[in-house]
């Protein structure tokens, strides 16, 4: 495996973790605000995200690659950090960017009509 290889399953393994945790913590939020229909297409995103990161995590892992783990870790914390620190800040620009304000929104028309 190249050097170039190695650098895109690090950065690909850091930012599923990164997303992924930022996900739980949204997860949290909208269980506790009772938003039904984010919590759904949360969790959707919740189990790609996890797919990726364990599949490059552990196909790294079998090749005797252990500095992965500290990928994994490191992508997982400051994901953590960002979400609890500055989502609020960003949540905007960033759910306008993927167009998931427009599919939230659009599903909470449906369910209060």
């Amino acid at each position: 495996m190249s050097i170039t290889e190695i650098i895109l399953r690090y950065l690909a393994v850091f930012i599923l973790q990164f997303f992924f945790n930022i996900s739980k913590v949204l997860e949290i939020k909208y269980t506790y605000e009772k938003k039904i229909p984010q919590l759904l297409t949360n969790t959707i995103w919740i189990n790609l995200l996890s797919l990726g990161s364990i599949y490059f995590s552990l196909a790294s892992m079998f090749k005797g690659d252990w500095l992965i783990i500290i990928v994994y870790i490191a992508g997982g914390v400051f994901g953590k950090w960002f979400a609890m620190t500055h989502l609020e800040k960003y949540k905007y620009k960033i759910f306008t960017f993927l167009r998931i304000d427009f599919i939230i929104r659009n599903n909470n028309d449906k369910i209060q009509s």
